[in-house]
């Protein structure tokens, strides 16, 4: 019995060690797939300007990040400017609709975009210490997926969709909090085109249960350029 149980634990054992070993071989094609580690570690900074739709408006934004860094979007709606930065692990916005001072955010959806301040993406999983796990194929609008869970250090969860031909991640969804409750994001990511030797996607798509899909279409893309890092700082009420 006790040579049973040892075999048993022996092939256990190397099934998981080996379906760990194809998370990673995915994540190593999918980095491959957007340009390679050595491209996207270059990259320092962006800067966007894009179209947003949500519920039946067209909203034009610019946008900027500096890798690990600071955020800011400066949308236009009905003749104001809506700012949403992050600056470091804080955030703040201001909305002309509710007034003219600065409200700083909920550090819950600060740890929320934490990701998108990453501009390297997958290229340094092993490096910032996240598990990945082959969650099996998903089959998304049409398309075969590999379901691949992240789950960082600090505990937050990010699965990836990722298509099995291209390789570039179809969609990501990310379990958030917001007001005390458990909220798992989805976005889809699709319309990639290639800027500078990495691929980017241009069109993406949030679900929303009270403002519906929320469509961005980026119309200009600029890589690693020179930003004054003092527009992430919260003004002064």
């Amino acid at each position: 019995m006790k040579k049973l149980l040892f075999s048993l634990t022996i092939v256990f054992a190397s099934a998981a060690a080996s379906f760990a070993q194809t998370a990673d071989e995915i994540i190593s094609k999918a980095i491959d797939a957007r340009g390679g580690s050595a491209k996207l570690n270059a990259l320092k900074s962006m800067r966007m300007e894009s179209t947003t739709s949500v519920m039946g408006m067209d909203l034009a934004s610019k946008s900027v990040i500096v890798h690990k860094r600071g955020m800011r979007n400066d949308i236009q709606v009905m003749g104001q400017s809506i700012v949403v930065a992050i600056d470091g692990d804080k955030g703040w916005t201001i909305n002309p609709m509710q007034g003219s001072d600065p409200v700083a955010l909920p550090d819950e959806q600060v740890k929320a975009t934490a990701s998108q301040l990453d501009l390297s993406g997958m290229a340094n999983i092993k490096e910032s210490g996240a598990v990945a796990e082959l969650m099996g194929k998903e089959t998304l609008d049409g398309n075969e997926t590999f379901k691949v869970k992240l789950t960082s250090k600090d505990g937050t969860i990010m699965t990836h969709y990722i298509d099995t031909k291209t390789y570039l991640t179809a969609k990501t969804s990310i379990k958030v909090t917001v007001s005390g409750q458990s909220v798992e994001v989805d976005t889809k990511m699709s319309n990639y085109k290639v800027v500078d030797g990495i691929s980017f996607p241009h069109t993406t798509e949030i679900s929303n249960p009270q403002a519906g899909a929320i469509v961005t279409t980026i119309t200009k893309l600029e890589l690693n350029p020179t930003i004054d890092e003092s527009i992430f700082a919260m003004p002064k009420k």
